[in-house]
């Protein structure tokens, strides 16, 4: 175990290797970039995560974060040690079809506005209601290449892999890999799945944490605990589902640029001006361009289906 010294020094590092990685990020993409709304997008993008950036590193230095402590995120991961102190996650499921900025910049605002010790990216499987996703292998390794240079205040799940499981199924899932911490997860999702069932009438992300918090209070003895952070979208009301729910709820400003994997994926598939992914990382796009990803294989029969 690291004393307090050591800790302070190697989250200092991962601040600073975080601050370089998203500088050479923008940059990579920048050199691509024409348009000047794209680029406008991109300092917007430079703007938050600096924020952001700033507030990690004020939380560092006051020890309002602790990301070292281990947390069990697959069964294959040996179990951590017993601690009684509790631990501050974000689970944050996403399919990462691919994984952009504002999948970055949500993560980093649940971390710092909701005094976190980490964010976990719990990496869609395979779901049958999305044929067109890319293989889940795929998906995973590149989510997880940009992931990992946000260590230890972003980790990566691959719980998920091998699986049709929704996310808070997953989180469930979490808690049972780590019976002998104390952890309140804070399930992170849009605002537009802050209801308690969605416009099928399926139970939608209230309903489904509801139920793991119930299965929490019969079987964790109180060690778990879920708490729900909406992240707000134009044209979606989060507080209106809100007062219908037993859960701890929070709303969180949306992240200042329009961006979305579905908007990527059909720049890509529709042989689109690269300004149109601006909003990517450039080592994810690097790989999308060195693996052909996103270039008439199944991935792409999404547009004309």
């Amino acid at each position: 175990m690291l004393d307090i010294p050591d800790s302070r020094r190697t989250l200092d590092r991962a601040v600073s290797q975080m601050q370089r990685f998203i500088s050479t990020q923008l940059q990579g993409m920048a050199q691509l970039v024409r348009d000047q709304g794209r680029m406008a997008s991109l300092h917007s993008i430079a703007s938050c995560a600096a924020d952001r950036m700033v507030e990690l590193a004020a939380m560092v230095g006051t020890g309002l974060t602790n990301p070292l402590r281990a947390l069990r995120l697959s069964p294959s991961s040996p179990p951590p040690a017993p601690d009684r102190s509790t631990m501050r996650i974000g689970v944050y499921a996403l399919a990462a079809n691919p994984l952009h900025w504002g999948h970055v910049l949500v993560g980093l605002s649940a971390l710092v506005l909701m005094k976190l010790d980490r964010v976990v990216f719990v990496i869609a499987g395979e779901d049958p209601r999305k044929p067109f996703l890319l293989p889940a292998e795929i998906r995973h390794r590149m989510a997880r290449s940009i992931i990992d240079i946000f260590e230890p205040f972003f980790a990566y799940s691959p719980i998920a892999l091998g699986t049709g499981l929704d996310g808070e199924t997953n989180m469930a899932r979490i808690f049972e890999l780590n019976p002998q911490l104390s952890i309140h997860a804070y399930y992170i999702a849009g605002s537009d799945h802050c209801r308690r069932t969605s416009e099928r009438g399926e139970p939608d992300t209230l309903e489904k944490l509801e139920r793991v918090e119930r299965k929490l209070r019969r079987n964790a003895g109180g060690r778990h605990s879920v708490s729900a952070v909406f992240i707000d979208r134009p044209g979606h009301d989060a507080t209106a589902g809100m007062a219908d729910s037993s859960l701890e709820v929070h709303v969180l400003p949306a992240v200042p640029l329009i961006c979305s994997s579905t908007a990527a994926r059909r720049a890509l598939c529709d042989g689109e001006s690269l300004d149109a992914l601006a909003f990517v990382p450039y080592a994810t796009f690097a790989t999308i361009q060195s693996l052909r990803l996103f270039d008439g294989g199944r991935e792409c029969r999404e547009r004309s289906a």
